[in-house]
């Protein structure tokens, strides 16, 4: 079995692909970043709304997931297009929509596990009638992390399906699993900073949707901008290894640090 490339050398790529594609992907869907990014609040509360004005809450958030996997799709083209070693196949006529499909999952799986992680505390200290903060808190944290921690490594194993849809209409789960030629802890990182900053940033929001202030609306702002930013570097990085991992082996990337 071949051996892994270090997590560190899946981040240098990454951040190096953003440093020389940035200008390229905000070009492929500019207007699909533009509406991301200001339905993103909107979305962010489609589900606390009430009333009649849910129904235009749900309806800005279809907006904002299609803007999403429009603009996931594009920048992942970006990536493909850029791989010199590995001629990429036909794009099957179906491609955007299973990538669309797989991204919808991803999202309500997140949106799940935040909702749950929401809920839970409330539950734990019903359910322990007051034992104590001491055991509140290591149940919590118990139950926190048989929530988060498969989640999260399921989501690193499985989240670079999401360019191979994108670029030959497949998911190729198992292909996907067998083939990685990196470890999966940058991809898990990357993953829990996007979900926990979308969490934070909806919490925000939400206080400005109740009382709104200067310094609120400044925060909801600098979480939104994390947000993105996270996207931006979780999509990069999915899209890195699933190319790097289509190469066939680890041995075939070039300048590779091998994990002893």
């Amino acid at each position: 079995m071949a051996r892994k490339l270090a997590g560190r050398r899946l981040i240098a790529l990454t951040f190096n692909a953003i440093g020389k594609s940035g200008r390229h992907m905000v070009a492929s869907a500019p207007w699909s970043l533009c509406v991301f990014f200001l339905s993103l609040p909107f979305a962010l509360l489609a589900f606390k709304s009430v009333g009649a004005i849910q129904f235009l809450f749900l309806l800005l958030a279809l907006i904002n997931l299609l803007a999403l996997a429009r603009m996931t799709f594009a920048w992942t083209d970006v990536v493909a297009s850029r791989d010199a070693v590995v001629e990429q196949p036909k794009r099957a006529a179906n491609a955007e929509a299973k990538h669309l499909a797989l991204l919808v999952l991803f999202v309500v799986v997140a949106g799940a596990v935040l909702r749950a992680s929401a809920d839970i505390p409330l539950w734990l200290y019903f359910a322990l009638n007051s034992g104590g903060d001491a055991k509140f808190f290591v149940a919590l944290f118990c139950v926190l992390g048989l929530i988060w921690v498969p989640t999260i490594s399921a989501g690193a194993v499985y989240v670079p399906s999401l360019p191979r849809a994108a670029s030959s209409g497949e998911y190729g789960f198992k292909v996907v699993r067998q083939t990685m030629v990196f470890r999966r802890w940058p991809l898990a990182m990357v993953l829990f900073s996007l979900v926990v900053s979308a969490g934070v940033t909806k919490t925000l929001v939400a206080d400005i949707a109740r009382r709104a202030t200067l310094s609120g609306i400044a925060y909801g702002l600098a979480g939104m901008l994390i947000c993105t930013a996270m996207l931006v570097i979780a999509t990069m990085m999915a899209a890195i290894a699933c190319r790097e991992s289509s190469r066939g082996s680890a041995e075939t990337v070039s300048d590779a640090a091998m994990v002893a």
